[in-house]
């Protein structure tokens, strides 16, 4: 339904302005997007930026949280640079990366690491802050393993810290990506096709990489995201 409800609404954008395509053009030329072989190479570049640098964002968000909540002075400490990430705009952390590397593709990953893992370092260090101190103990009374500690104890109060961190995260990823690649002047991916389809006024061919974008996030959100949380969660 909320897709068919967006049918009409472009089709009345489409006639009321002129930088709207109409749909039904944009639906023509779709199967051969979708059929020319540069169309997924640009995608798979995009998302194996994307997928590396939320890796390393997650990963180095953990770190963080661990480290936070185990020692008051080192979580003091990188208190400042997660605050310092979280405020850092994502076009100027975009602009910095890419300066710092020349364009290279490590600045592409880094950026998306650097703008989502004070996302990933929050939402977990004050889901192991509400952790059940009780529990806990009792656990290393009976000498669970760290195994055992991690899957009984810590994961069911961490879990839903984390998916609300990772939603986050992976919206922040996609914007930053974009960004990225417009402002580090990219040959491939996503941003760098859009901004030559914007250059020259290719509305058809703008339409188009948006919808696939727009059709890859929402897949990733409802298709891996919220299957692994249902699956998680299942206990409940």
């Amino acid at each position: 339904m909320a897709l068919l409800l967006l049918l009409p609404l472009w089709m009345i954008a489409h006639q009321n302005t002129t930088f709207i395509e109409s749909p039904v053009v944009v639906a023509r030329e779709l199967p051969h997007f979708l059929a020319d072989p540069e169309t997924w190479s640009n995608i798979g570049i995009t998302l194996g930026r994307v997928a590396g640098g939320l890796i390393l964002g997650v990963v180095a968000g953990f770190v963080a949280a661990f480290v936070m909540t185990r020692s008051r002075f080192l979580g003091e400490v990188l208190g400042y640079y997660v605050t310092a990430a979280l405020r850092t705009p994502s076009a100027i952390a975009a602009i910095l990366a890419l300066a710092i590397f020349k364009g290279a593709e490590a600045g592409y990953v880094l950026v998306v690491a650097f703008i989502t893992f004070p996302y990933m370092a929050v939402g977990l260090r004050d889901g192991l802050a509400s952790a059940d101190n009780d529990l806990d103990e009792m656990s290393r009374v009976y000498h669970l393993s760290l195994f055992a500690q991690i899957r009984h104890v810590w994961a069911p109060f961490v879990a839903p810290f984390i998916f609300a961190a990772l939603r986050n995260a992976h919206a922040l990823a996609w914007k930053v990506i974009v960004v990225a690649e417009i402002f580090g002047a990219a040959k491939s991916g996503f941003g760098a096709k859009f901004e030559h389809a914007w250059s020259y006024m290719l509305m058809t061919e703008v339409h188009l990489w948006l919808l696939v974008f727009m059709a890859i996030v929402l897949f990733a959100e409802y298709g891996l995201i919220r299957t692994a949380e249902k699956f998680v969660f299942r206990w409940r």
